[in-house]
């Protein structure tokens, strides 16, 4: 009994699980009258774009929203997403967070794997820029960007880090970027964008001209919110893409 316990208790510490010795009598007494446990496999996993659907949720004119704190899984790096390398990283990350998946698919919190964002900036020493030009102030080899996939709120950093180490090796280089991030974003304006990216900036400078009509300034972090997976080479005609960007009155 004892050693039963000891080993339990080393599992929910690994997984930071909340989990109690009393949930151990109570399955075990389940067990012992033969009625068998949740099988939390089977029950429905939570849908994070249909739980949160105002996060999720645009249309294709330009409107003012609260945006409210969130919880991602991401990863932090440099360069252009026109590189082979950005969709190494989207890749990964879509692991990584599968990981995390695993951790919970037996604790009655499972969660399906959420939709892709990207935050994306310029050093400071290309000056600041409008809303519509976010991807031509500077050269696209030293744009910043955050790779992120949002996560439920009771996933804490400590299972990200569980997450990592059960990645391949082979991805080692990579996943140092891979963080815990928790973004407060608050007011925004947005406008959903279809096809090709491209043309975003013509939906860019529609958000523009919108904050313009109504005094609101540029105060954070270009946000696209992929609603539709892309791939290297792949046609772009049907993706649906919201456009974020926090404004100050």
């Amino acid at each position: 009994m004892e050693e039963r316990f000891t080993a339990f208790s080393k599992l929910i510490r690994r997984y930071n699980l909340r989990i109690t010795f009393e949930h151990f009598l109570f399955y075990r007494t389940l067990s012992r009258a033969g009625i068998k446990k949740p099988n939390f496999r089977s029950m429905k996993k939570l849908n994070i774009p249909e739980y949160y659907p105002r996060y999720y949720t645009a249309t294709d004119h330009p409107e003012i929203i609260d945006v409210e704190n969130a919880n991602f899984i991401s990863i932090l790096a440099k360069g252009s997403f026109t590189e082979e390398i950005f969709y190494q990283r989207i890749a990964l990350l879509k692991q990584a967070t599968q990981q995390v998946i695993n951790l919970f698919q037996d604790s009655g919190k499972g969660f399906e794997l959420s939709v892709l964002e990207g935050l994306y900036w310029n050093d400071e020493k290309y000056g600041q820029h409008s809303i519509s030009h976010v991807f031509d102030t500077g050269p696209l080899s030293e744009l910043n960007y955050r790779l992120m996939i949002r996560l439920p709120e009771y996933v804490t950093l400590q299972h990200i880090a569980v997450a990592k180490d059960n990645l391949d090796p082979i991805h080692k280089g990579l996943s140092k970027g891979i963080e815990f991030f928790e973004y407060q974003e608050g007011k925004c304006i947005q406008m959903l964008h279809k096809g090709p990216f491209i043309y975003e900036f013509e939906t860019l400078g529609q958000l523009e001209q919108f904050a313009e009509e109504n005094s609101l300034g540029k105060r954070g972090i270009h946000h696209e919110i992929y609603l539709v997976d892309f791939t290297t080479g792949g046609s772009q005609e049907n993706l649906k893409t919201i456009l974020r960007e926090p404004v100050r009155q």
